[in-house]
């Protein structure tokens, strides 16, 4: 026996509505994890682009002092060459070691962090390198000023802003990642709930076949039930095992039909013993 049939009709109607409310609350709960799961992907991917901005204007502004330093260094130390390009490179250095403490403070991962500490030690070589080939200048060896720039000093520079490129790099990849496992998640929350709303929608087309199926055939078979009688048939058996109201309709039916069965046969009973009278006068 279909177990809906074991219900009420305004309990299979409740348990309808209950169960598209389910889904309903799941499409939703779903929906508001997949926007937080979206929202922590973007900022994660934010974060990856801030970085990638900061590394860039790091060595942007490394590039810039290393050719500052470059053109005093080809000029001889000219005094007026060297005043005019001191302040900019103090002031851009300033920003330099600021932009630094920055990425060494947000970078966590292993090859970042590396790659950090590989950039601080080529620094050092380069400052160590600039001081040297300054402080020979200044002793008026020109020569050996210009050994240790075209050996010592433009190599070191280019070691140290090599290493700022590589980091640059992997922030730049580390953004493409970012912004890929945002669209990947996006996606999946999108599938997700497209998924569970087809879902809800075979659940409560099954529910409403069900339901109003359940409706429909005994109300059919009351009909059916109800002709017989108005057409003087008596002999259908009528039986049902249903235990909601419309199971109570067909077994009022069944009684009624029984007692117009008793009823026909008392009549006939009567009109057969007054035919016997009538015949025997």
């Amino acid at each position: 026996m279909n177990p809906l049939a074991r219900l009420k009709i305004g309990q299979r109607l409740y348990l309808g509505f209950a169960a598209v409310l389910v889904l309903l609350i799941g499409i939703t709960v779903l929906a508001w994890n997949g926007l937080n799961a979206s929202q922590a992907a973007t900022e994660r991917m934010v974060e990856m682009d801030k970085r990638a901005a900061s590394t860039q204007e790091w060595l942007m502004s490394t590039q810039l002092n290393i050719n500052r330093v470059l053109a005093v260094a080809k000029s001889g130390a000219d005094p007026a060459v060297d005043a005019y390009f001191k302040p900019m490179i103090v002031s851009t250095t300033a920003r330099i070691n600021e932009v630094q403490k920055q990425l060494e403070a947000e970078i966590s991962s292993e090859r970042g962090k590396a790659l950090l500490a590989e950039i601080a030690s080529k620094r050092s070589a380069y400052i160590a390198v600039r001081k040297d080939y300054f402080d020979t200048l200044k002793t008026g060896d020109a020569a050996a000023a210009d050994q240790i720039l075209d050996k010592g000093l433009m190599p070191a520079a280019d070691a140290y802003s090599g290493k700022q490129q590589e980091l640059l790099n992997l922030q730049l990849e580390l953004v493409t990642k970012a912004v890929e496992a945002s669209e990947a998640t996006v996606n999946t929350q999108i599938a997700l709930v497209i998924g569970l709303a087809g879902a809800a929608i075979l659940v409560a087309m099954l529910l409403a076949w069900r339901i109003t199926r359940s409706v429909t055939q005994p109300l059919a078979e009351a009909v059916a039930i109800s002709r017989d009688v108005a057409q003087g048939n008596l002999t259908r058996d009528v039986k049902t095992s249903r235990a909601d109201e419309l199971g109570d309709l067909i077994r009022a039916l069944s009684e009624m039909k029984t007692s117009l069965v008793h009823t026909v046969t008392q009549v006939r009973s009567a009109t057969d013993s007054i035919n016997t009278a009538s015949a025997e006068i």
